[in-house]
């Protein structure tokens, strides 16, 4: 008991001390980016922009104090454009092992679980706080499908505020994969610490260094999650398979008892330990399915000046800007505001009686204001006079203007980034400046594209540990569609194919077999590609009609309305026949000539009679004794193989025949219909954008010409087929004249049971 206690005393010392050097390390950032946020989250009501002395000073003598906040519109035009263009994890083959398909399965398990978790919040939280501050945090936990339920799922969940996450600071990697340790805290009422852990003490984490210190009534109770990468050295083994496995861990699959392995070196060998913690105790332990620690960090700008790190946001920047701006603001409206209220100059003996009215000339409307024009001794006294009305200097508007300017490039983003009417005329110069706005914000991109690609790599690393037992996938295609695979993490091979009763075939895959690499990828949404796409065939349609019998499917089935798979399917009825004969090979529905078919399936019929027979021969050779008889039945034998092996042949030639014209037209209606041109997606200039879309602007011109000849084409591959047709069917022809000659050949035999087996053939009379 005693070791139990020292043991959580050591974990919970330790723990204090890595979470105090944490806070110390980026305590520099931490105040900076406080402030930055409340700078962004700045408001008429909430003047953060504004420093409190200015502010008491305005407020004083009522002069205006105005927050204009133009750095809201560039955060989001960063975040809202990584909404639009979201990172994709990809999985692809590594070795041998690996399996395409299996790759393909995992990129749709990952679409599930981001689907499942609403993984959009937990990322569209990571890249606010990246864009504004330059830190964003979301985490990966595992936690049961349901209440009633043993299975385990993989989960994706948001981290909203980005101080309560404390990584380790001497990480190398910016999205944290090889961090050692790290913290997240949570606070819980009491009423809520109480209920679930009702035998621990509500004693604060925050006030870890106090044991004594107890909460107070109403107050909530801070507590921590503490992740911890335990490295063990052992030894790795090396199996004759190509399998690996840890000194101590189960024998890997296709590995038998006492086989020993080929290699072995010293290695390490990870697992992270989760615990729960507050002031004095661990509330909860146990190990986490991943050798890395759950929390996944996307950076913005990040800067090492004399070992320490400085990062920040796109706000930073901007502050000095954004407060120039709203200063030339205010001050043009007090000069407007100003200028009805210019004083009037009088001497005393002038309004002398007159007072009450006077004072009151600049804040009522007096139809007139009365003034004395002699004095006492009758000289003229000169008349009121009001002074000139302050103006608004040019210097403040241009002040204003080169402020707003100076946010713009402080940000990376002009008018034509922002949607606004800019200097630009042309198309091209609109994009190369919309080009130049994204690659000054691009980092931030590319920064969140490497922090899911980190996800990917924990969520392959959980699969096996998470999906430990033989169950059902479910997999979430790219277009929305749901489908199944079977996990089995004990089966020897990548990927199974299993058939039911009823003749559905079912996947099995292991993902402990073979080696994936994980990248991600950025791009629009499946959804905004079908729309681009949909337009881009209309596009292609509309300059020449020919296409629709050709694509007309794949428009209709690409629109965003209801019903439009339905319609899509009836138009393929009209599509012009090469092409449905391409559609009907590719979903396994290829047609056969009836004559052709009926042939075949005879000759499968007589294959398999001609096997029954050379069993039954081959029985009665084991079982008699008469030298003469085994000479016999050997012959028969003979000529029963040399007879199935011929009609093996035929309907062989007749279905390579098939293929082959089939494929010769395929071909030809595929060369009938040109592909566009994309651009290059890795290019980055304007030019190179320009250059791609005017190549395919030059397919499209050309594509008039080549569809002008799919009708010659069709005929051609008509013509084919026909061909194709005869020639199969002259083999099936010179086949049943083989099966003829074969079944009157007056030669036979009679077995000892009494059956009747005609030689030639090996059918049974």
């Amino acid at each position: 008991m005693n070791d139990v206690a020292d043991k959580s005393a050591d974990i919970l010392a330790t723990a204090k001390e890595r979470f105090s050097y944490a806070i110390e390390r980026k305590s520099h950032n931490t105040t900076r980016q406080k402030e930055d946020i409340r700078f962004a989250a700045s408001s008429p009501d909430d003047p953060w922009q504004w420093d409190q002395k200015t502010l008491t000073q305005r407020n004083l003598h009522g002069r205006p104090i105005l927050t204009i906040n133009k750095l809201p519109l560039h955060i989001r035009q960063v975040t809202n454009d990584i909404r639009q263009n979201r990172p994709q994890v990809r999985f692809r083959p590594a070795d041998d092992k690996a399996d395409p398909e299996v790759a393909d399965i995992l990129n749709g398990l990952v679409r599930h679980i981001e689907a499942h978790s609403q993984a959009d919040m937990a990322y569209d939280a990571c890249v606010l706080n990246q864009v504004t501050h330059g830190e964003g945090y979301f985490r990966v936990l595992s936690d049961y499908v349901s209440d009633q339920s043993f299975d385990q799922d993989i989960f994706i969940r948001r981290i909203d505020d980005t101080f309560r996450v404390h990584l380790d600071p001497d990480r190398l990697d910016p999205v944290g994969s090889d961090a050692k340790w790290g913290f997240v805290e949570d606070d819980l009422s009491e009423d809520e610490f109480k209920k679930q852990y009702p035998k621990a003490e509500p004693i604060d984490w925050k006030f870890a260094s106090e044991p004594g210190w107890f909460i107070e009534e109403g107050k909530r109770v801070r507590i921590v999650e503490y992740f911890e990468v335990d490295e063990q050295e052992k030894t790795l083994y090396l199996w004759a398979n190509g399998s690996t496995s840890f000194e101590g861990d189960p024998m890997p699959n296709g590995v038998y008892m006492g086989e020993m392995p080929i290699k072995e070196r010293k290695s390490t060998k990870c697992k992270v330990i989760w615990r729960k913690l507050n002031g004095q105790q661990i509330l909860e332990e146990r190990e986490f399915p991943s050798k890395y620690i759950p929390i996944v960090r996307a950076v913005g700008n990040e800067w090492k000046v004399e070992g320490k790190t400085y990062i920040s946001g796109i706000v930073r920047n901007a502050k000095d800007s954004q407060r120039m701006y709203n200063v030339a603001q205010s001050a043009i409206v007090e000069r407007v505001l100003l200028a009805p209220k210019a004083p009037w100059t009088a001497s005393v003996e002038a309004v002398k009686g007159y007072e009450a009215i006077w004072k009151t000339a600049n804040t009522e409307p007096h139809s007139f204001l009365p003034h004395n024009h002699v004095d006492e001794a009758g000289n003229p006294i000169p008349a009121p006079q009001r002074t000139q009305p302050a103006t608004v200097e040019p210097g403040l508007s241009q002040i204003a203007m080169g402020a707003s300017d100076d946010i713009k490039s402080e940000t990376g983003q002009f008018d034509a980034s922002l949607g606004q009417k800019s200097n630009e005329t042309s198309g091209k110069a609109i994009m190369a400046r919309q080009r130049e706005g994204d690659t000054a914000t691009f980092h931030y991109v590319d920064n969140f594209g490497q922090a899911v690609r980190h996800l990917g790599v924990i969520i392959l690393d959980m699969i096996p540990r998470v999906y430990d037992t033989r169950r059902v996938a479910k997999i979430l295609g790219e277009d929305g569609d749901m489908a199944t695979a079977y996990i089995d993490p004990k089966q020897g091979e990548a990927l199974t194919e299993m058939r039911d009763d009823k003749g559905a075939i079912s996947r099995i895959f292991n993902p402990n077999v073979g080696i994936y690499d994980v990248y991600a990828t950025t791009g629009p949404s499946y959804t905004t590609r079908r729309v681009e796409a949909a337009e881009a065939m209309t596009q292609m349609v509309q300059a020449n009609p020919e296409l629709w019998g050709v694509i007309g499917d794949q428009i209709v089935r690409s629109m965003d309305w209801p019903g439009a798979e339905d319609m899509a399917e009836r138009l393929k009825l009209t599509l012009i026949p090469p092409v449905q004969q391409m559609l009907g090979k590719d979903e396994g529905e290829a047609e056969v000539p009836p004559q052709v078919q009926v042939a075949m399936d005879q000759m499968q019929q007589q294959v398999q009679q001609l096997d029954q027979a050379i069993q039954a021969m081959e029985q009665e050779l084991t079982q008699t004794q008469d030298k003469q008889r085994q000479a016999e039945l050997k012959a028969q034998m003979e000529e029963s193989k040399r007879i199935k092996a011929e009609t093996e042949n035929y309907v062989l030639k007749a279905q390579q025949q098939l293929a082959t014209d089939e494929q010769q037209a395929m071909q030809r209606v595929q060369a009938a219909i040109p592909q566009p041109v994309q651009p290059d997606p890795v290019e980055s200039n304007a030019a190179a954008e320009m250059q791609a879309q005017e190549q395919e602007m030059a397919a499209l011109q050309d594509l008039a010409g080549m569809v002008q000849q799919i009708g010659a084409q069709n005929e051609q591959v008509m013509h084919a087929l026909q061909e194709s047709t005869q020639l199969t069917v002259q083999a099936i022809a010179q086949m049943q004249d083989a099966i003829v000659r074969a079944q009157t050949a007056p030669k036979r035999a009679t077995l000892s049971n009494g059956r009747v087996i005609t030689i030639e053939s090996g059918l049974g009379a």
